[in-house]
Order: C-alpha cells, then structure tokens, then sequence
C-alpha cells in the first residue's frame, strides 16, 4: 500500500485472467473463500483478502485506523495493483493499458459487503460485476429499520460493539466460546451439525482473533458506523 501497510491474501488462477476480490466478513478472514478459490480459480484470478485487522494482514491501532473510508481506500488499492484492464486479463496493446482501467468481480459478504456496496458506488469504474451476500444497502436497511423496530433488537450487538473493552471480553469468554458459536450455530443456515465447520476450520479463524489484542480491530469496524 501506499501507506506501507502489509495486506494479506490468498491467490488462486492465472495472474493474467480477470480478477475476482473476495470481502470476508466479522468474524472471519480469508479461510472463508476457500472453496470459490477452487471453483473459480481455473477462469479467474481469484484473490481472497484478509482485510485491515484480520488473519494476517497487519493491525494498526486505533480507531480511526479502521475509519470507512481507509478501508475502501485498502480495496480500491488492491484492485487497482492486482485488476487487469476493463476485467477481461492480459492487456494486448499499449492503447489497452493507457485507456483503460483496472476492473474486477468484487464480491462481499457480510462486512465484506458493506464494503462491497460502498466501493462500487464511490468507483464504480472499478467494478465489473458486484456480488452480495448477508449485507443489504445501508441506505435500505436504514429505511427497513425505521419501519420494522424489531430489527433494532436483532442487530442489538452493533450497540454492543461501541463500548470499550467489554466486547472484546465478552467474546474471549470461556475459550472464545460466542465466537465459536457464531461460527457454528444453527442460524448459519446450515442445519446438520455434521456439515458446520470442524473444530480445526475454527481454529484456522480463532488463531488470530486469540492472538494478544486480535479482537480489538474487528470490533473497531462497527465502533466506526456511528
């Protein structure tokens, strides 16, 4: 970057094919992707992000690291050094590299598609095709909110999330049991406990969030929506 921040990912496909940026969600990182990096890594260059803060990509401190508008700028980064011109891989002319732009498949889930959302309304020259998962428009879920009060009990943990330091101690209780849960419980969608994730899949996401000061980051996201 040019801040000299080390961003982390994970690589599958030809350099030269079209790019496809993977965006993981809370509380997660690039592991997430793993199997759209096997699916899509024969046609795309599919890139998996561990985004500011997560996995192993570099946490600097502080709130106001993790401000919206650095972490679009992070993608926008990522995309412009890794995207190939208008989407389509290798560029064949000099014309190609000068007129065009870099462009890519973005695809976001959850805090991933927040930021998905963003990225493709503030540069939408840079995205080709937008996929979202688990993560509406702020602007509709705003206006979903104000006439379903409900969802302000559902999405309760956002309020949470902008105390200091309870969060954090809350989701590192008894082995990062919540965690654990929120990984695996029913409302992942996936309904025989056989098919979740294995406690060695957990781990590969609970490594980083256990590491000395791993939660803070993550939760800095949502202590910057308001």
């Amino acid at each position: 970057q040019d801040s000299g921040l080390r961003l982390h990912y994970v690589t599958r496909g030809p350099t030269t094919a079209p790019l496809m940026l993977l965006l993981h969600g809370f509380p997660q990182n690039w592991f997430c992707w793993r199997h759209l990096l096997q699916e899509f890594g024969t046609r795309y260059r599919v890139v998996a992000l561990d985004l500011r803060g997560y996995g192993a990509s570099e946490k600097p401190p502080g709130k106001d690291s993790y401000r919206l508008e650095v972490l679009l700028e992070d993608i926008r980064q990522v995309i412009e050094i890794l995207g190939t011109p208008n989407g389509q891989g290798e560029v064949t002319s000099a014309t190609d590299a000068t007129a065009a732009s870099p462009k890519c498949i973005l695809v976001g889930h959850d805090w991933g598609g927040l930021l998905a959302w963003e990225l493709a309304a503030s540069h939408p020259a840079l995205v080709e095709k937008l996929v979202i998962m688990d993560a509406p428009h702020r602007a509709i879920m705003t206006g979903f909110t104000a006439c379903h009060p409900s969802q302000l009990l559902r999405s309760s943990y956002v309020f949470l999330f902008q105390l200091p330091w309870l969060p954090e101690l809350l989701l590192s209780l008894a082995d990062f049991e919540l965690v654990k849960t929120i990984l695996t419980g029913p409302w992942t969608g996936i309904q025989n406990p056989a098919q979740r994730l294995t406690e060695q899949e957990v781990d590969a996401y609970l490594y980083s969030l256990s590491q000395p000061g791993g939660l803070t980051p993550p939760i800095h996201y949502y202590r910057n929506l308001f």
